[in-house]
């Protein structure tokens, strides 16, 4: 069985299960070939210059592995500053999920998404 597929079951940050509307900052990403979607929200707190990631969410329409990766992205987003969420890798998902080779479009994916969600909130 998949490490990553408790977070598949039980996601913890669909958008769904949100309560916040307004988001500071949002991106999608796809990948035609593996016919998945991804989107991700970003919801800040804190002063200007020391704002922080204060909650994250996902919309996923693909294979389970992506929502997986969407979910635990955001759990690990979450009370980071936006440098630091700048630095989230691929090797980052495989350490926390145990991708296999062929699962990690996901990771990629999901981080696409985060880069246009990163843009989507400012510089």
């Amino acid at each position: 069985v998949p490490l990553w597929q408790a977070r598949f079951l039980r996601p913890q940050h669909a958008l769904a299960d949100c309560v916040i509307m307004q988001w500071q900052g949002s991106g999608h990403a796809d990948t035609p070939a593996a016919d998945a979607h991804c989107q991700l929200f970003l919801a800040a707190q804190g002063e200007a210059g020391s704002e922080y990631i204060a909650q994250a969410a996902f919309a996923v329409f693909g294979p389970p592995v992506t929502i997986a990766c969407a979910d635990w992205a955001c759990e690990w987003l979450q009370g980071r500053t936006i440098e630091t969420a700048r630095s989230l890798n691929s090797k980052d998902f495989d350490k926390a999920l145990c991708l296999a080779p062929a699962e990690r479009y996901a990771a990629l994916l999901v981080l696409d998404a985060l880069n246009a969600a990163l843009a989507d909130w400012g510089p």
